[in-house]
């Protein structure tokens, strides 16, 4: 079982002009548990009350999912986040040259010391640990996996890989992966951000290498260019990879649509998954096949992750999908009128007038007149 720990309401708040307010995060905290999300990161602590107050108030409303924090290796970080009442921490650490220097201006034994005590002291304090490696994928993987060694043994129970600048190549990353695996024998969870769009694929890769717990945010939202997508990552796993996971696929668009409304983000028509033009059918061709078969230009039915399928009319239409979107109006056209019909579509299609419910009635009723 592939654990989904969504950091949506962490990672996807970082977003630039995405604010929730405390009643959306329990929203969002809720219907991610509801879709069946085995952790969800609810913040960062150390960033001030506001956040604590929200952590602990979702907190207290009671989830099923185990709740988690980041944090810094230092006890403040720590004791705020045990204050928060959350069931574990994700400890963020450094140890590539370029974080080392430049963000943290320390040298590696001392990062790494930092990070083994925190993961210690956390245990004691009775929270789940997980220490995640952030730039991962731009640390030599001989460092990588010596610190994994060191941390296992001072009670980290799973590691993160991030690959924070989505710089990483799925076979790259896949590597890396089952190197942590088999050096440090312990539990692996991945983070991937999308700056080449490659979050998704280099999430499938790490699970394919072993990694048995992957970070997502849904929608993808996050810094820069964002996260791998929740949606895309479960229905890949369940789907195509046959990994089971806790989620409920059926439950997939609705909750993209309700962290979209509540971001302020729109969803793509084409996103994968959850797009709105995922289901959408307009070609001639593909409709009239469509319309015998399905499976012909669907990868699974729609309902699977809660969308609905819709044939439209457009420029491209032919006379099978025509007298199809007609018959749902009670309207049977001949092919005279399907002719018609389908040069007015194209004409309009010039003018980039939309072509919605209201217009296609009137063009259905001008044509049969």
């Amino acid at each position: 079982m592939v654990v989904i720990y969504d950091t949506t309401l962490r990672d996807g708040a970082q977003m630039p002009g995405v604010a929730f307010t405390r009643q959306q995060q329990h929203e969002i905290a809720h219907a991610l548990d509801e879709l069946g999300v085995d952790e969800i990161e609810l913040g960062f602590p150390a960033s001030g009350e506001a956040q604590c107050a929200d952590i602990s108030s979702i907190v207290d409303s009671g989830l099923n999912a185990r709740t988690l924090a980041l944090a810094r290796p230092i006890r403040r970080d720590l004791d705020n986040a045990a204050l928060c009442g959350v069931d574990g921490v994700i400890i963020v650490s450094a140890f590539s040259d370029i974080h080392l220097r430049d963000k943290l201006g320390t040298d590696f034994d001392t990062a790494l010391r930092a990070s083994a005590e925190a993961a210690l002291y956390a245990r004691e304090r009775g929270l789940f640990v997980q220490v995640s490696f952030e730039d991962a994928t731009r640390t030599p993987p001989d460092r990588v996996a010596g610190a994994a060694r060191a941390l296992a043994a001072s009670g980290a129970q799973r590691i993160g890989l991030a690959d924070t600048v989505g710089m990483a190549k799925p076979e790259q990353f896949s590597a890396l992966v089952a190197r942590v695996i088999g050096d440090a024998g312990i539990a692996v969870a991945v983070h991937c951000h999308d700056d080449f769009g490659l979050a998704v694929a280099n999430t499938l890769a790490a699970v394919e290498s072993g990694a048995t717990a992957i970070s997502t945010t849904i929608n993808g939202l996050g810094e820069r260019s964002g996260n791998a997508a929740t949606e895309e990552c479960v229905a890949a796993l369940e789907i195509l990879y046959k990994h089971p996971t806790s989620v409920r696929l059926d439950r997939l668009t609705e909750v993209c649509r309700l962290v979209a409304a509540h971001s302020g983000v729109p969803i793509p028509a084409n996103k994968g998954v959850v797009g709105g033009n995922s289901f959408r059918h307009e070609s001639g061709i593909h409709v009239a096949a469509m319309l015998r078969n399905t499976g012909c230009y669907e990868p699974y039915p729609p309902a699977l992750v809660g969308g609905t399928r819709e044939y439209v009319l457009g420029k491209t239409s032919g006379r099978a999908a025509i007298r199809h979107v007609a018959a749902l109006y009670d309207i049977q056209l001949d092919d005279e009128q399907c002719l018609t019909l389908l040069r007015r579509l194209q004409e309009l299609s010039e003018t980039g007038e939309p072509l919605d419910e209201l217009r296609i009635r009137s063009l259905l009723a001008e044509v049969t007149r």
